[in-house]
């Protein structure tokens, strides 16, 4: 059986050259890389071309498209029996593809959910630090770390394309492997895999408030499409209710806040926690609200 690694990238470079390092050192087995570039300007297209992996596929995209459409291109480059996803920020160890294609021999009639573990620098990314994952993945179909074999991805058809390029279309591919009655397989000790989260500054933070403002969008467009099994993933209620309950647009975004979130992250992750998921409810809204107008 030989598996293909999909894997999206736009301006990761810097943790991008460890994500593939890593993935050419696997344990023997039949695999191939395909890294679709989705228009990246920060060197990664030269970084590449510098490069001598054999096992790796690269593809550049001419025009932004975001990251399921890349995933779809990955899908249709893949020549392996089952395609593996993970994301160009995350580390894996030299078992993770065996890992993967040990799982699928088994039976053919299921999706592998790996679970994954955060951490703030590549430095941290470590066997010995993974007790239990931190991230537990249980929302049927998460992209930093999972597998299912190809003809069932093309037999629904690839990655949807609704709303804005990020959020909720990985749990919508979910579902649609649901309804072929697929099984679902979460590996806790195996198929072991690091998200790099990178240090939290003011910058990171504006991106990742645009992100949650982009996923609330998505939300929207999801529930228009699932109803109210959407709403049981998307949680766009949840999100409405306690930024209006908490006032949100009032403080929120006022700059103190920024570096607050900054400081409680080193110092008080308890308060870390909760402002940031207040702020997550907040952007959210915003993406949600700026869907409806539409």
């Amino acid at each position: 059986m030989k598996a293909s690694v999909v894997l999206p990238t736009y301006n990761r470079m810097p943790i991008l050259k460890y994500c593939i390092s890593f993935l050419m050192n696997q344990t023997p087995c039949e695999y191939e890389v395909i890294l679709i570039d989705d228009c990246s300007t920060d060197g990664t297209q030269n970084f590449i071309s510098k490069t001598n992996y054999p096992k790796l596929h690269y593809t550049r995209l001419p025009v932004q498209k975001g990251p399921y459409y890349a995933r779809n291109k990955g899908i249709e480059q893949a020549i392996g029996d089952i395609i593996i996803f993970i994301d160009s920020d995350v580390i894996v160890f030299g078992d993770f593809v065996e890992d993967h294609i040990s799982v699928h021999e088994r039976r053919d009639d299921l999706v592998l959910q790996g679970m994954v573990r955060h951490v703030n620098r590549i430095e941290d990314v470590s066997l010995k630090r993974y007790y239990l994952p931190n991230a537990l993945c249980l929302k049927t179909f998460i992209t930093q770390n999972v597998s299912v074999r190809k003809e069932y991805l093309k037999e629904v058809g690839g990655f949807s394309d609704f709303g804005p390029t990020m959020g909720y279309k990985d749990i919508d591919m979910g579902l649609h492997l649901q309804e072929l009655g697929l099984k679902w397989v979460y590996g806790i000790r195996r198929c072991k895999a690091f998200h790099i989260d990178g240090v939290t500054t003011e910058e990171s933070l504006n991106k990742t408030f645009e992100k949650w403002k982009k996923q609330g969008a998505s939300a929207y467009y999801f529930v228009r499409k699932w109803g109210r099994l959407g709403e049981k993933y998307a949680h766009t209620k949840r999100a409405l209710f306690f930024s209006k309950a908490l006032s949100t647009h009032r403080w929120i975004e006022k700059k103190n806040i920024k570096r607050m979130m900054v400081h409680s992250k080193k110092n008080l992750k308890l308060f870390w926690i909760v402002l940031k998921g207040i702020a997550r409810y907040h952007y959210r809204r915003k993406g949600i609200e700026e869907a409806k107008k539409g």
